[in-house]
């Protein structure tokens, strides 16, 4: 598969900048930040002291800059240095998704600028 074709996806992902990374709240005692979303997956941040195995099912709750909140289940797909990937079979509303989207544009423009222009580029 060449590179072009790898890095279609199916569903918009949105990247967030380390300063908007919402928590993903698994239990009480752990979270993990969110690195990018999307309507069927997340990348999170690995974190050390609770770490997760390839088809291990994690369920949680996603807390946004506006208090919003959505309940996530799924199991993880895959392993990388950037984060853990996770393949959702319960995930963000798509709704939901345009809001979080606007606010990081608004937000953090030029961030947002670069991301999407780095990311068609990387299709093309």
């Amino acid at each position: 598969m060449n590179d072009k074709m790898k890095n279609l996806r199916r569903f918009f992902r949105l990247p967030y900048p380390r300063a908007a990374q919402p928590p993903l709240t698994v239990d009480k005692d752990t979270a993990y930040q969110v690195l990018e979303i999307s309507e069927q997956g997340l990348l999170i941040a690995p974190k050390p002291s609770a770490p997760l195995e390839i088809g291990e099912t994690i369920s949680g709750n996603i807390l946004f800059h506006d208090h919003h909140s959505e309940d996530i289940e799924g199991e993880v797909y895959r392993i990388e240095p950037r984060g853990v990937i996770l393949k959702l079979s319960r995930g963000v509303s798509p709704k939901y998704m345009m809001q979080e989207q606007i606010y990081v544009k608004n937000t953090f423009p030029v961030f947002f600028r670069y991301t999407v222009r780095e990311n068609f580029k990387a299709t093309q």
